[in-house]
């Protein structure tokens, strides 16, 4: 088994009052005769408001919890787009085409959207320059469900008979398919290194991890669930509410396993993510009883001094 000293470099020390300290430090308190430690606990909170409501059958977006960006949604596909900028949300340049359910990556200021649900489903992608958006190159394969990750000019998209394609700036070419075929799919990373969570009929808590050629399949989330939405990167990565049933549950991801975390006070699926497994959101969503929202939940992890218990 490795020890502390190990791992830091030093052995547990002791001091008469708690440090300023770093995650994953540890000491002992002369004073209070008490193991401590400097541990990190995430929670949400209320944002700003989206303007128009949507979510089931699910919005794309991408950028950060402090620039955020969301467009489309909803069974009657909406074209709206809306930034965030950490307190509300503001419209911009609708899409070409409204739709749901499609695969988006990118950041506030370029972003792309590829596939989704236009009765029934289209292979279209646009690309958002951060006024308007431009056709780009087509899909191979017309599909909805889907999850991105990436950036405009090396976007991802996965899902529906386990297709797999690339982007790289012009044009999308087919990779390898996941291990298993499924749609409402959470995905986030990069076009390199990206991760696929959940999804299917029947529901499944599978994940994946693309390594830029071929899926392998990794660690189960704790809880199956549908139309679940993610944000991060591969090593660290978090997976948010869902559905089938409706679902508030968070899980982060640290490259081998899922751990769940707290949960969000509404229970959705379907909205729009941006961030890190750090400081992300959950903004929009249906709710499960046919109505969507426009509630935004922001998500931070901040660290505190903790007493270690050996009960």
């Amino acid at each position: 088994m490795t020890t502390y000293k190990e791992i830091h470099g030093i052995n547990i020390q002791s001091r008469d009052s708690d440090p300023t300290a770093v995650e994953g430090d540890v000491w002992y308190n002369d004073t209070k005769s008490l193991l401590k430690m400097f541990a990190a606990a995430g929670s949400w909170a209320s944002g700003g408001n989206m303007n128009t409501a949507r979510g089931f059958h699910g919005m794309a977006g991408q950028g950060t919890q402090t620039a955020a960006f969301g467009f489309g949604g909803t069974v009657s596909p909406k074209q709206q787009a809306e930034q965030y900028d950490g307190s509300s949300w503001t419209e911009v340049g609708d899409l070409n085409t409204g739709r749901s359910a499609g695969g988006g990556c990118g950041t506030q200021a370029a972003a792309l959207y590829a596939g989704g649900y236009v009765a029934p489903h289209t292979d279209a992608s646009e690309e958002w320059d951060g006024s308007s958006w431009t056709e780009g190159d087509n899909l191979n394969n017309s599909r909805e469900g889907l999850a991105g990750a990436g950036s405009q000019t090396a976007g991802l998209v996965f899902g529906v008979s386990g297709h797999t394609e690339e982007y790289n700036g012009s044009s999308w070419a087919e990779q390898d398919n996941l291990n298993t075929s499924r749609y409402g799919i959470a995905g986030f990373g990069l076009q390199t290194a990206a991760v696929c969570a959940g999804g299917g009929e029947p529901v499944t808590g599978k994940a994946e991890t693309y390594n830029g050629s071929s899926w392998t399949e990794v660690g189960d989330l704790n809880t199956a669930r549908q139309y679940l939405i993610g944000a991060g990167i591969i090593s660290a990565g978090i997976a948010m509410g869902g559905a089938s049933p409706n679902r508030s549950l968070t899980e982060t991801w640290n490259e081998s396993s899922w751990t769940e975390v707290a949960d969000m006070s509404t229970a959705r699926f379907g909205g729009v993510s941006g961030g890190t497994s750090s400081a992300t959101l959950f903004g929009g969503g249906g709710d499960g009883s046919g109505t969507d929202l426009t509630a935004t939940e922001e998500f931070t992890v901040a660290a505190s001094v903790e007493t270690i218990s050996f009960d």
